[in-house]
């Protein structure tokens, strides 16, 4: 082989590794270029999947599901009840919607006596009957009235005389206060938002602020004594219509009450309005006016009497119930024979009266009125307004006490 000259030789190869590059014959280091990756993106890491519910707050929620969701559960008690006790945003929701969308849509439940058992209406309310369980300081009393979910019964002892305030649902929750005087006779109670009503005479009454809200003048609750308007007959019923607390006379006169104001002879004025029959055409002694609040109207049920065809005829008995609607720009009451969508319940024995809506998975009839008269255990028929019925206002409207019988109660957590 012939040997390559040295001028013609190839140049040796240049190293891309710095570490690994040797010199060239003149003595002096190659300069090497260094390469680099391009960086790499950063992505955002995923959160760890956790279960769906476990971390979700179910204590608030929007209202408007929350209102559905608890419309949905009507008129089961059971359900309701279970609904409160999920958390305090959800009870005080049911509080709040009581009287607007809870209340009218159950039927009242009642409380026969002395078997002291709550009979529903309609399975649909609650399944069967709830017996009942009365105070043992409370046995005996005398029955005043039932309002906002409680029973006011009265006890009069040697040596103490009480005021009851029983948990109409369970008698579970039970308060007593002392009378403000033991000798009076007291003919009907009530409680208010914030105060119990006893009346005494057609001439005045007590109160006494609830321990929830105490007077501000004093930190002891005590009774106040006030005046009733002179021309005022003897205060049957009292209930809360649009933020205002109105009374009701047996001879349907009209009464709003203002108890925080001062003096106490100016915290009642009677309303005058028009429009009624005389109070000697309707009954007012066992029957009696009632009052009842059915939505935005305010409505009055009278039982009218047979007229008497002579002094030798027998007493008196109920042949039509009228319902009359107030028109509070001109003061003046209005019969009507249609009520609409309500139907109204009106309870002789225990005094009081409801109006309820959209409840005919119940089996109610709109437009129609039931009685509940003293010492029958179911209401009675339906009846339109303004139709004749026979009831026997003597016999059939006495009960024998202390605590009469059947008794329309709604739960405390109604209100």
């Amino acid at each position: 082989m012939l040997a390559t000259p040295e001028s013609s030789r190839p140049p040796p190869p240049v190293s891309r590794d710095p570490v690994n590059a040797k010199s060239t014959g003149t003595g002096t280091a190659a300069r090497v270029p260094k390469f680099t990756n391009p960086p790499t993106p950063t992505l955002p890491m995923a959160p760890p999947a956790t279960e769906p519910d476990a971390f979700r707050d179910w204590a608030n929620l929007p209202e408007l599901p929350l209102a559905e969701v608890l419309r949905g559960l009507l008129p089961c008690l059971r359900s309701l009840y279970a609904f409160a006790a999920t958390c305090r945003p959800w009870r005080l929701l049911l509080r709040a919607s009581a009287a607007s969308l809870v209340r009218p849509r159950v039927p009242p439940l009642q409380l026969l006596c002395p078997a002291l058992r709550l009979v529903p209406f309609s399975p649909l309310v609650a399944r069967q009957s709830i017996p009942y369980h009365l105070p043992v300081s409370a046995e005996g009393s005398t029955f005043l009235s039932a309002s906002r979910g409680y029973l006011i019964l009265l006890s009069r002892g040697s040596s103490n005389s009480l005021l009851h305030v029983v948990d109409a649902l369970a008698g579970t929750k039970h308060r007593a206060f002392q009378l403000p005087s033991p000798h009076f006779p007291y003919h009907h109670a009530a409680l208010s938002p914030s105060h119990i009503l006893l009346f005494h005479s057609r001439h005045a009454f007590f109160s006494l602020p609830l321990p929830d809200h105490p007077s501000p003048n004093s930190s002891r609750p005590e009774w106040i004594k006030h005046t009733l308007p002179r021309a005022a007959s003897f205060v049957t019923t009292v209930l809360e219509f649009s933020g205002r607390v109105l009374g009701l006379t047996d001879r349907a006169q009209i009464l709003e009450f203002h108890l925080d104001r001062a003096p106490q002879n100016q915290t009642v004025r009677m309303l005058p309005t028009t429009g009624l029959p005389a109070a000697t055409t309707f009954e007012s002694l066992h029957f009696r006016p009632h009052l009842v609040a059915a939505g935005k109207r305010l409505l009055l049920v009278l039982f009218m009497l047979q007229p008497k065809l002579g002094y030798m005829s027998p007493m008196h008995k109920v042949n039509k119930i009228g319902v009359y609607m107030l028109d509070f720009v001109q003061m003046m009451w209005e019969e009507v024979d249609n009520i609409g969508p309500y139907t109204l319940f009106v309870d002789c024995a225990g005094r009081s009266a409801v109006a309820c809506l959209d409840v005919e998975n119940c089996g109610v009839e709109e437009n129609r009125v039931y009685v509940a008269v003293p010492n029958c255990r179911t209401w009675m028929k339906a009846i339109p307004p303004g139709w004749e019925v026979s009831l026997d206002g003597g016999a059939s409207g006495r009960f024998r006490p202390p605590l009469p019988s059947p008794i329309s109660v709604y739960p405390p957590l109604f209100f």
